[in-house]
């Protein structure tokens, strides 16, 4: 069986919406080992008043859980990381970023209402300080189905695009490129979520997911699990279909 790395998974116990006890961390742990999963890149919510565990909450929370995972045998390796909200108040966290571990990668989730304007400037700042924006299950967002916005997407409110002090770290190039083509100019990642080809987050991101792997588009590839049973469903789902991207990630574009 292949080493596989999940560069997306909540598996710390107690820090957002993923396991809420430990017992259920080390289940998962299991069945991600099970599986072939050699290393797992732990990475909670960062989303202000919502999760917002600071990076050292982080750190400290996968020590301890690889010491367990040790402890009980389970041959897995745990890697820092974080799934940052791309809001309102993501610039605040731009000068103590906490990337995938080993990597320049940062995942970043863009939640709806993300508009492209935002995308490009976000990730410019990101770029300049020397990281690679990685793009979290991408298929579930409006921005990559390749079909105009509706006009609710386009007027939403949910970002107003302030402008912080160190504004002229957010002047992005080629405004006028389209944005697919602009993140690959950059040679952002794409991370896919094993779930959204099963159809776990329903028909849009199954079908945005199978003509994204059309246009090669993903990177690298991630569980997203949150729980035992996530996991136990995602993996007994995945045997039954036989058209699924490898577990193992392609080697990274950078």
């Amino acid at each position: 069986m292949n080493s596989i790395t999940d560069y997306h998974c909540h598996l710390l116990p107690e820090i957002d919406d993923g396991p809420s006890t430990l017992d259920e961390s080390i289940k998962m742990a299991t069945l991600l080992s099970t599986q072939g999963y050699k290393t797992v890149h732990c990475t909670p919510h960062m989303i202000k008043h919502r999760y917002d565990a600071d990076n050292e909450t982080v750190r400290y929370g996968i020590r301890k859980l690889q010491q367990v995972l040790d402890r009980e045998g389970i041959p897995l390796k745990l890697l820092e990381g974080r799934e940052y909200f791309l809001d309102d108040y993501f610039h605040e966290y731009l000068n103590d970023l906490m990337p995938l571990e080993q990597t320049s990668y940062l995942l970043i989730e863009m939640p709806p209402g993300t508009y492209s304007g935002m995308v490009r400037d976000m990730f410019a700042a990101i770029i300049r300080r020397g990281l690679t924006p990685m793009i979290a299950h991408p298929e579930r967002s409006p921005l990559f189905s390749k079909e105009p916005e509706t006009p609710v997407l386009q007027k939403k409110k949910l970002f107003r695009r302030k402008k912080p002090d160190n504004d002229h770290l957010f002047q992005s190039p080629d405004s006028n490129t389209d944005l697919e083509e602009w993140l690959r100019q950059t040679r952002c990642a794409f991370q896919g979520d094993l779930g959204s080809f099963i159809g776990i987050y329903g028909d849009f991101a199954q079908k945005t997911a199978y003509n994204l792997k059309q246009r090669n588009i993903y990177t690298h590839y991630g569980t997203d699990a949150h729980s035992a049973h996530h996991l136990e469903y995602l993996f007994s789902q995945i045997e039954k279909h036989h058209d699924l991207p490898p577990h193992l990630s392609p080697t990274p574009r950078l």
